[in-house]
């Protein structure tokens, strides 16, 4: 758990009296007091969360502030679906205000621009409360003037009904998830429930509330998220005040929150249902006057933490994120908290699927609405052709073809005739008969779900386990009635005798209409491929390997996101990953973004979504590059409207590292293959090489590159490097910095291969004091390898390094043979006593005799060889001379 208290959230040191976080995560919205007004504030949540976008100069903190209500604003209300937010104040209105896509002013309250789409006014006291419905079909607010409007969301501002019962100030609405109730809450110490089909009053509670004294100014109650129980705000037990919990239907108040030392001012349900210990759970935050916050889980009889003196006044007001995991506080006293959870703690949420599953098992419908998704169907058609190109798409529609069925009886099995409806059948009662072979059968009858399993919550555990359940599951009431007059032959064929003499007719046409249903090859075709193509015993005997386990990867998968979104740059842009953004009914969404950098405004110019979490990121002003956990890539290129460079890739395993340098995409991935794109062309040029032989426990990819000859190079954490080498179809090592050689021979450290040397650079310093024969045979030999990597892999400017490396450690350590050898090749067959039978004047484009020259300037410093200098510098001299006269 996290605790946060960003100081620049304020409204100038003035009271903020309630908080919402929209349902994206992006932002949330301050209401309260401001200088002579109320005032409504758009805050940036992700500056909030994450350090690194806090002090970003160029994300803005607060994206816009309203100071149009005329007195102090209670609360703020984000709608389920995101698009608008609505407040109410003082002022007895409320404002409903929408993202104007229009450019809006720049500064420091306008990085959004949103304005009001609508007033109502119907209230005749001080908006206390919000609600949104949970399609945002209608939106209620409670106020001092004793009554609750329903609004009409799709139609602003027709008014519903208006709800007359309380008898005191109405401080608290709330919305059955389920849609079929609204809850208030009023200083009238009763809380009412109605019935959205109606508006009649369904059950009117009061006995938790009779011996609460003085009031508040809030009541904030709340609706777990099943649906089962409402959570209340300034109830009393035993004479301490407690957050009291209402079971749905009966309306018993047998259960409640305890432990706060004065009167409970708000209370909230988490939207989202946890799965903890293999329990489901809700959990609930609860908010008092004594300046603390508590956690309840519903399958826990103690809080899950306390923050005590969290603020220095009175919590007014909570909201959860849709992800479940962070949670916003107000006070009375300017200031906001966030709390961070992780699902450690608190659970992991059920995905849309399985809660959208719960609900059609308890309720028998689905009534959620993705959490900031648009509501379409709250759209408007404003322009008749839209109306007419739908007439004609309706005309163009043809009739549904009705399915023949085959006459033959063969094909009866396969589609019966629909049955008579049989009589209803006691719920309570099943029936046993026999078969004509002596088995048992029971005939299944339909079980409706009746009352009790309907009120089946999520706290129905054991009461050891949960604190909100004291009941047990008792056994089945369904009884079996033996019925021994009737006998059932069963209806099968002896498939195992006959299954080649009766393959004809029907199912010969089912495995000719189902064998070629999908383009492309079939799966068992795939997986014999597979199994072609792993090792065999070749002509060389080697052992074939049969049954082989997966091979646990070479390199570790990297962890991108953990934490929250992460950032990369993309020259005016930058690129936002946000793993796991959202949830459907198919599974979790990640989510990029493109945001301009010096724009007022925090919204992406484009996005785009993938299945699977981002592990790694390469990223330029041309080119964004990411891969994901299930071994995908995907590459974009960043022109005025992003499109994708590259199809989706499937790697042969996860990416471990991506290096992006211009247009060239190098990929290394965990199972130690190593691949490169020109992304330009959209052509490989590097096909995956496996180098998994080249790493030990604990070596990671510190780099990897390709050279312009078209050679790729990888560097390791433990100081090697390697060059892929086409012509030899193997690894040369470049540099190993524990190789015994190459530290006995004092040698520099490894040089990257580069083609702009100059001529004359400085040699790699070699121990020049006297020394054994062992460590000058050991730098010569490192130095001839050198040498000896950069022929083969045609470097020359490297090769012409380390060659005059070689011959000024020979010059100091190596006898006047090695010295000749070099220089008899270099001057040519005009000089050596046996002619070669051929002898090229240049290697890899290099002159040998500008080369002999460098390596003559060595030699003059020298005394001892000052005769082999002369030697030879006079017959390069001649040499030179001839080629001036033209012989």
């Amino acid at each position: 758990m996290k605790l946060y208290k960003p100081s620049w959230v304020n409204h100038d040191e003035k009271p903020i009296f309630s908080v919402d976080i929209h349902p994206t995560g992006k932002r949330f919205a301050t209401g309260g007091q401001g200088e002579d007004s109320g005032r409504v504030v758009v805050w940036n949540f992700n500056s909030v969360l994450f350090e690194e976008v806090e002090w970003d100069s160029n994300v803005p903190k607060m994206l816009c502030q309203m100071d149009n209500h005329l007195a102090c604003v209670n609360c703020v209300r984000w709608s389920n679906g995101g698009r608008y937010l609505a407040s109410g104040g003082d002022d007895s209105l409320v404002m409903v205000w929408g993202l104007s896509v229009a450019a809006g002013a720049t500064g420091k309250h306008k990085a959004e621009t949103w304005r009001c789409l609508t007033t109502l006014r119907g209230h005749a006291g001080d908006v206390l409360d919000l609600a949104w419905s949970p399609l945002d079909k209608w939106l209620a607010s409670c106020s001092v003037d004793n009554t609750i409007i329903i609004w009409n969301a799709e139609k602003f501002p027709e008014m519903v009904c208006v709800l007359n019962g309380h008898t005191g100030l109405v401080k608290g609405v709330a919305w059955d998830p389920v849609g079929k109730y609204l809850a208030s809450q009023s200083d009238d110490k009763s809380l009412r429930v109605w019935k959205t089909a109606d508006w009649a009053s369904q059950a009117v509670i009061t006995e938790s509330f009779e011996e609460c004294g003085g009031t508040t100014h809030v009541l904030r109650l709340s609706w777990s998220p099943d649906g089962q129980y409402v959570l209340s705000a300034h109830a009393m037990n035993g004479g301490g005040p407690t957050a009291q919990v209402v079971e749905r239907d009966s309306w018993r108040c047998d259960k409640d929150f305890v432990g706060h030392k004065k009167a409970v001012t708000c209370a909230r349900f988490n939207s989202n249902i946890f799965v903890k210990d293999g329990k489901k759970c809700c959990c609930a935050a609860v908010g008092s006057r004594d300046r603390s916050l508590s956690i309840w889980l519903t399958s826990l009889k103690r809080p899950l933490v306390v923050v005590h003196e969290l603020f220095s006044d009175s919590v007014l007001d909570l909201s959860w994120s849709s992800d479940g995991l962070k949670l916003l506080a107000c006070s009375t006293d300017g200031t906001v908290a966030c709390i961070q959870f992780t699902k450690t703690e608190i659970g992991t949420p059920l995905t849309l699927e399985e809660k959208n599953a719960f609900y059609e098992k308890i309720y028998g419908k689905c009534f959620v609405n993705e959490p900031g998704g648009d509501l379409t169907s709250n759209l408007l058609v404003e322009c008749p052709e839209i109306l007419l190109a739908r007439e004609k798409q309706e005309a163009k529609k043809e009739p549904p073809k009705e399915e023949i069925t085959p006459k033959s009886d063969k094909s009866q099995p396969f589609a019966p005739a629909p049955l008579p409806p049989l009589p209803p059948r006691p719920v309570d009662r099943q029936i046993e008969t026999r078969t004509s072979d002596g088995k048992r059968r029971i005939t299944p009858v339909y079980i409706p779900l009746t009352s009790v399993d309907a009120n089946e919550s999520l706290g129905s555990q054991p009461a050891t386990e949960s604190c909100f359940s004291t009941s047990s599951q008792g056994k089945s009431r369904i009884k079996v009635e033996r019925r021994d007059d009737i006998i059932i032959h069963p209806n099968v064929s002896n498939h195992a005798t006959t299954s080649v003499r009766n393959d004809t007719g029907l199912e010969q046409r089912l495995r000719k209409r189902t064998a070629a249903s999908l383009p492309g090859p079939r799966v068992d075709e795939l997986h014999a491929k597979r199994s072609c193509a792993s090792p065999t015993a070749g002509a060389s005997g080697s052992p074939t390997l049969k049954n082989a386990g997966p091979v646990a990867p070479a390199l570790p998968a990297p962890a991108l996101g953990t934490a929250g979104p992460v950032v990369r740059a993309a020259g005016v842009l930058r690129l936002q990953v946000v793993n796991k953004a959202c949830n459907t009914h198919y599974g979790t969404l990640s989510r990029l973004e493109l945001i301009p950098n010096n724009s007022a405004s925090n919204d992406p110019i484009w996005e785009t979504y993938l299945g699977s979490p981002v592990t790694c990121i390469a990223c330029d002003a041309r080119w964004a590059c990411v891969a994901c956990a299930d071994g995908a890539l995907h590459v974009w290129r960043l022109a005025r409207a992003p499109a994708r460079a590259l199809p989706h890739l499937a790697l042969p395993s996860q990416a471990a590292k991506m290096t992006l340098s211009g247009d060239t995409l190098a990929v290394v991935t965990t199972s130690a293959e190593l691949a490169i794109w020109d992304l330009s062309t959209a052509t490989c040029l590097v096909r995956p090489l496996c180098f998994r032989n080249l790493l030990s426990h604990g070596v990671t990819v510190s780099n990897c590159s390709l050279l312009e000859d078209g050679n790729p190079m990888i560097s390791l954490s433990n100081g090697k490097s390697y060059i892929y080498c086409k012509k030899l179809c193997a690894w040369v090592v470049w540099a190993d910095a524990g190789d015994p050689v190459r530290r006995a021979g004092g040698g520099a450290g490894p040089r990257a291969p580069s083609r702009t040397r100059a001529p004359h650079a400085h040699v790699p310093a070699l121990r020049t004091h006297p020394r054994s024969k062992a460590l000058s045979g050991a730098a010569r030999s490192w130095l001839e390898a050198q040498v000896a990597a950069c022929l083969h892999l045609r470097l020359p400017a490297d090769y012409r390094h380390w060659f005059v490396a070689l011959f000024d450690h020979l010059v100091h350590h190596g006898t006047e043979e090695q010295l000749r050898n070099i220089l008899d090749d270099l001057l040519g067959p005009s000089h050596c006593t046996s002619t070669p039978k051929k002898w090229q004047n240049t290697i890899l484009g290099l002159k040998k005799h500008d080369i002999l020259e460098e390596l003559l300037s060595l030699l003059v410093r020298q005394l001892q060889w000052q005769r082999l200098y002369a030697e030879y510098a006079d017959q390069l001299g001649q040499l030179a001379g001839a080629v001036l006269n033209g012989h």
